[in-house]
């Protein structure tokens, strides 16, 4: 708590170097039920915990060290800027992001986390689309999740255990018992995930305030960046991170901008390439989502880079 304490103070100071802040400062102390137990302080002092999952399955073109790559990038950047230490952060990459690796660190956290908690999702892993056959109990796209060899398909796949449904996943996520969840998905098909995966599920938390940030918007496929050795949303975001001050949503939104603008050089040369290939080429005019209906997103404090040893 002491530490919590000395946080908040270094964040009020900071608030302070400038007329806008000292001006919400004084706001702040003229309304003292901002930082009750039951207001904004109740927030602000969730302990974050990160859990990161990379995964490029050996069957897909890109390197192997792509994700990885990706997903150390981000977090390296995200976990100063939160407060989380070593102890509250949590890797899955390539061999280690199997389905069977994601349950067992879901039973984990169930054991960890609680009303003080709050878990940010990091996934940069491919989706795919189940076949024909799909039933009601694997709806939507699934998590390529890690396996020695491609399966045979993703229906078979999920009925031996090795991918999951985004539904399932949803499910694995409603069943931690955080305070609050942010979900980022980084995926090569961010497109195929509706932005109600996590409120509008059979099984959501209607009182746990939930945010779902997507690489790209509807209809769009990611794109990695120009020398294609990270994707290009996480290149993104790990460079907002180094350089925002505010919250979570500001860095967020910086990024999405920052993708949006580097997507339409990529994109064009993609789509000259592919001019000449048969069918339609995927659109790749990237323009990530933020879905944060309960304002997630704004109620996280960033740590300022001052204090963060990024700069």
């Amino acid at each position: 708590m002491a530490g919590k304490a000395r946080w908040i103070g270094r964040w009020f100071s900071h608030l302070c170097s400038s007329p806008i802040g000292a001006l919400a400062a004084v706001a702040m102390v003229a309304s003292p039920q901002l930082f009750s137990p039951a207001g904004a302080q109740e927030a602000s002092q969730l302990q974050n915990h990160v859990l990161g999952i990379g995964n490029c399955p050996i069957w897909h073109p890109q390197s192997v060290e792509v994700c990885k790559h990706s997903l150390e990038k981000v977090v390296a950047a995200l976990a100063p800027r939160i407060g989380a230490g070593p102890e509250h952060v949590h890797l899955l990459i390539n061999e280690g992001a199997s389905a069977a690796a994601l349950k067992r660190k879901a039973t984990e956290l169930s054991n960890q986390l609680g009303a003080q908690d709050r878990l940010i999702i990091f996934a940069n892993v491919p989706l795919g689309q189940p076949g024909a056959d799909s039933t009601a109990d694997t709806p939507g796209y699934v998590l390529e999740l890690w396996a020695s060899e491609k399966p045979e398909n993703a229906d078979a796949a999920i009925s031996d255990g090795t991918w999951i449904s985004t539904s399932a996943f949803a499910a694995l996520i409603h069943a931690l018992p955080a305070a609050e969840v942010i979900l980022v998905l980084d995926t090569n098909n961010s497109h195929a995930v509706s932005m109600a995966l996590l409120d509008g599920h059979s099984l959501d938390h209607e009182a746990r305030p939930e945010a779902l940030i997507s690489s790209s918007g509807a209809g769009q496929a990611a794109n990695y960046s120009a020398d294609r050795t990270i994707s290009l949303f996480a290149k993104h975001l790990a460079l907002a991170l180094g350089e925002t001050d505010g919250t979570l949503l500001d860095a967020m939104s910086t990024a999405a901008a920052g993708t949006r603008q580097a997507a339409i050089p990529i994109c064009a040369s993609l789509m000259e390439n592919q001019s000449q290939a048969e069918g339609q080429p995927a659109d790749c005019a990237q323009v990530p989502e933020i879905h944060d209906p309960d304002d997630v997103l704004a109620g996280t404090a960033l740590v300022p880079l001052d204090d963060s040893n990024l700069n």
